[in-house]
C-alpha cells in the first residue's frame, strides 16, 4: 500500500468518526428536549443546557482535530512530493552516471550523464549492466573494495556503488559512480615517476685476472662504456661506487621498458669475450621495485641481487612488493668462491651450536648420498662444538642402505639417526637446525621442524627460487659448487683439527661429491678437486666410494624400462619414460636420474628428461650436456635445480600430461633463447 493511499485512508476514518458522533450528539439533543416538554420541571432547564453545551464543545473539538489532521497530512503529502521531485532533479543533473536495473541485469532507466559517457546511442535500456561497464552485477556487489568497484567505460575510470531496491513487483537495482579518471591518472602517473633503485656487479672479474691481469683495465673499460651508453639509452643514474660495482637509479616507467626489452644489457655485456680464453663476461642486477623509503628501496636491491648472484649470475633479479622475477641466467656458472667465506661461514656455525640446547640436521625428501654425507659431515661440527646432535632421516630410503652400514659402525654416531616424529620431538625453543643440499624447505626430510625451528642455517648448492618467510641465522647458498659435500669439506677443514674427520665420514662426502659431479666429469672446478684431495687426506677410499655406487640386478632391470620408450623431441632432446602400467616406488627417482644421465652418452643429445609416476605426482630429472639450460625448463615448471642438472615433481598430474607440459616448456625455452640471439 502506498503512503498516499494511506493518507487518504486515514482522513475518510477521521471524518465518518467525527458525523457519526455529531449525528449521535444531534439525536441526543432532540431525545432530551422532547422529554423536557413532556415532564417540564424549572430545575431540569439548567442541566439540559449544560449538556447541551457539553455535547456541542466535544463535536467541536472533534470537528477540530479532524481539519487539523486533514491540513497536516496534505502538508506531509505536498512536501514529500516537493522533496521527490528535488531529489530526482538531483539524480538526473549528476555529472556521473546513474543507471537502474531490473532483476535480470538489464539497465530500465539512466541519467543524462550516462547518455554522455557511454553516447546518445539510444541504444542504453535494455542492455546488460555487462555490456556496457564490463562487470556483471554481481561483481559489484561482491566488491568489498573501500571506494567501491572500479569499472572502465567511456574511456574514463568510475568507482560504483551498488544500492538494492525490492518492491512488491520486482526487485532492482541502483548503481551510482564517481568519477575518478583524473584521480587514477595522477595515481599512474606517480607510480611511473617511482624510483627504482639496482646494484649491478661484474660475475667474473676475479676469473678474468686469472687469465690475464693486463686485460683488466680494457675490458672493464668496454665493460663500463657500455652500461653508460644503455643508461642514456634507457634514463637514469649510474654510478661506480666500488671497483666494477656500480648503483643504477632511475623510474618505474623506464624500468617496465627495460623489461620488454628483456634486460638487452646482459646480452651486450656477454659479448665480450676475455683474451684466448673466451670467457664471456657477464653481469648481475639486483632491481628493487618496491613502494617504500630508499633505505627500504637500498635493502631490497642488495638482496635481489644476493638472489641473482646466489642463482650463479648472469642476470637480473627484479624485486616487487609481491613476488621476485628473474632475467637472463642463460651461461653456466663458474666457482668464484674464496676460503675466506668458508672460514667465515664455519666459524659461525661452530658458534651457533655452541649456543644452542640441542642441534637437528636433515637433507631432503629421498636423500641420496650427497644429502646425507653433508648431513655427516655437519654432524660432525656439532659434535666438535660439544653439542647434543641428531639427523632426520627416513629409515625406509634403500637409496641409503649401503652408506648407512658405513657410519653405524661408528660409536659416535649410535642414536644420533632418528625418524622426523622423534625429531618433532626433540624440538625445543633453544633448538638449532640445520638443514643442507636444499634451499625450499618443503622439500625437508621434515619440514614441520624447519619451519618451527627458533634458529635455522641453510648450508647447498642449488639455485634458489625465492626468498625465505624468515631470514635464517646463517643462509650459505652458492650454485657454483658441486655439490653440498663440496661446500661442507671445506667448512671442515677451517675449523676440524687435523685427523677429527674418520675413515667412515670422508667416505660418505667423498661419495657425495662423487655423485653430484658424475665421477669428476660434471660440474667440477679447482675447488671440487681441493674439496677431494681433503678428503683423501682423511682416509677416504675411492674404492669403498666405487663399491656403494653398484646397483642392484632389479635396479638394473628397471632402468632398462626407460631405455625401450624414448622420445626425440625438436632432434635435441631425449624423453623418456616407463608407461603408466609399469609399478614404481621411491627408488625410481635415483633410477631415473640415471637414465637421464645415459641418454646424454647418445650422439646429438643435448638434454635429457626422464619422466616416472610416483604415488599422486609426476617427478621429472633433467640432464644437460652444457648446451641447455635445463634448470631454467624445470624452474618454468614449479621445479629447479643446476644448468646441467635440475628436476620437478607435478601434483596430481598423469604421465601423458606432465609430458605435454615439458614440451611446452622446451618450446618455450627454445623460443625465449631465439628471441635473444635476435
Amino acid at each position: 500500500m502506498s503512503k498516499n493511499r494511506k493518507n487518504r485512508n486515514g482522513k475518510v476514518g477521521i471524518r465518518r468518526v467525527t458525523l457519526i458522533f455529531c449525528a449521535a450528539s444531534a439525536v441526543f439533543c432532540i431525545g432530551l428536549f422532547a422529554l423536557i416538554a413532556k415532564f417540564w420541571q424549572p430545575g431540569m432547564v439548567i442541566s439540559t443546557a449544560v449538556c447541551v453545551a457539553a455535547f456541542a464543545l466535544l463535536c467541536g473539538i472533534a470537528w477540530f482535530i479532524f481539519e487539523r489532521r486533514s491540513q497536516g497530512t496534505t502538508l506531509d503529502d505536498s512536501l514529500a512530493s516537493v522533496i521527490g521531485r528535488i531529489m530526482f532533479d538531483a539524480v538526473v543533473k549528476m555529472n556521473t552516471p546513474v543507471f537502474i536495473c531490473d532483476s535480470k541485469e538489464s539497465i530500465i532507466w539512466y541519467n543524462n550523464a550516462t547518455e554522455e559517457v557511454c553516447g546518445k546511442s539510444g541504444k542504453i535500456y535494455g542492455r546488460k549492466v555487462s555490456d556496457i561497464v564490463g562487470r556483471d552485477l554481481s561483481d559489484i556487489r561482491n566488491d568489498r573494495s573501500r571506494r567501491g568497484a572500479k569499472l572502465y567505460f567511456g574511456g574514463k575510470v568510475f568507482y560504483a556503488s551498488y544500492d538494492h531496491i525490492n518492491t512488491e513487483t520486482d526487485d532492482f537495482t541502483l548503481i551510482t559512480t564517481t568519477d575518478a579518471t583524473d584521480e587514477e591518472a595522477l595515481i599512474e602517473k606517480m607510480a611511473d615517476e617511482e624510483p627504482v633503485v639496482s646494484y649491478i656487479v661484474i660475475d667474473n672479474f676475479m676469473e678474468m685476472m686469472q687469465y690475464d691481469s693486463e686485460i683488466y683495465r680494457p675490458v672493464t673499460s668496454k665493460i663500463d662504456e657500455i652500461l653508460r651508453d644503455w643508461t642514456d639509452e634507457t634514463g637514469g643514474i649510474l654510478k661506480e661506487y666500488e671497483r666494477d660495482k656500480y648503483l643504477f637509479i632511475t623510474d618505474t616507467r623506464t624500468l617496465n621498458d627495460i623489461i620488454l626489452n628483456k634486460f638487452d644489457v646482459l646480452d651486450r655485456v656477454r659479448d665480450i669475450r676475455v683474451a684466448e680464453s673466451n670467457i664471456p663476461m657477464t653481469i648481475s642486477m639486483g632491481v628493487s621495485a618496491i613502494h617504500g623509503s630508499f633505505e627500504d628501496k637500498e635493502k631490497a636491491a642488495r638482496a635481489a641481487l644476493d638472489m641473482a648472484l646466489q642463482r650463479g649470475g648472469d642476470q637480473v633479479a627484479v624485486k616487487n612488493d609481491e613476488s621476485i622475477d628473474f632475467y637472463g641466467g642463460v651461461t653456466k656458472t663458474v666457482q668464484k668462491r674464496t676460503n675466506v667465506r668458508a672460514r667465515v661461514v664455519a666459524n659461525e656455525l661452530l658458534s651457533l651450536m655452541k649456543m644452542s640446547s640441542n642441534v637437528i640436521i636433515m637433507g631432503h625428501k629421498y636423500a641420496d648420498f650427497d644429502a646425507f654425507g653433508a648431513c655427516i659431515g655437519l654432524a660432525r661440527i656439532a659434535m666438535h662444538s660439544g653439542s647434543r646432535v641428531n639427523v632426520v632421516i627416513d629409515e625406509s630410503n634403500r637409496s641409503l642402505l649401503e652408506a648407512r652400514k658405513i657410519i653405524d659402525g661408528e660409536e659416535e654416531f649410535r642414536g644420533v639417526f632418528i625418524d622426523k616424529s622423534v625429531g618433532q620431538d626433540l624440538l625445543q625453543t633453544g633448538t638449532f637446525v640445520v638443514v643442507t643440499d636444499l634451499n625450499d624447505l618443503n622439500m625437508a626430510e621434515a619440514p614441520d621442524i624447519a619451519f618451527n625451528a627458533g634458529k635455522l642455517a641453510v648450508i647447498d648448492h642449488h639455485i634458489k627460487k625465492f626468498e625465505f618467510e624468515k631470514a635464517p641465522e646463517i643462509e650459505y647458498i652458492d650454485p657454483s659448487a658441486s655439490s653440498a659435500c663440496e661446500l661442507v669439506a671445506e667448512m671442515l677443514e677451517q675449523v676440524l683439527p687435523n685427523e677429527a674427520l674418520t675413515y667412515s665420514e670422508a667416505n660418505l662426502m667423498l661419495s657425495g661429491i662423487t655423485l653430484d659431479t658424475k665421477q669428476f666429469t660434471r660440474n667440477t672446478g679447482t675447488r671440487t678437486f681441493s674439496a677431494a684431495m681433503y678428503l683423501r687426506d682423511r682416509g677416504a677410499d675411492p674404492i669403498v666410494v666405487t663399491s656403494l655406487f653398484r646397483e642392484s640386478f632389479d635396479d638394473y632391470k628397471r632402468e632398462a624400462n626407460f631405455r625401450g620408450n624414448v622420445e626425440i623431441y625438436r632432434r635435441s632432446f631425449a624423453i623418456t619414460d616407463v608407461g603408466e602400467n609399469v609399478q614404481t616406488d621411491g627408488t625410481y627417482r635415483t633410477i631415473a636420474a640415471k637414465a637421464a644421465d645415459n641418454l646424454l652418452k647418445v650422439e646429438g643429445i643435448m638434454a635429457s628428461f626422464a619422466v616416472v609416476k610416483l604415488g599422486d605426482a609426476v617427478h621429472i630429472s633433467a640432464r644437460s650436456s652444457g648446451a641447455v639450460n635445463v634448470q631454467l625448463i624445470m624452474e618454468s615448471m614449479g621445479g629447479g635445480g643446476h644448468f646441467d642438472g635440475a628436476a620437478v615433481q607435478l601434483q596430481d598430474k598423469s604421465l601423458a600430461e606432465a609430458i605435454t607440459m615439458l614440451k611446452q616448456a622446451i618450446d618455450a625455452f627454445l623460443n625465449e633463447k631465439s628471441n635473444q640471439i635476435d
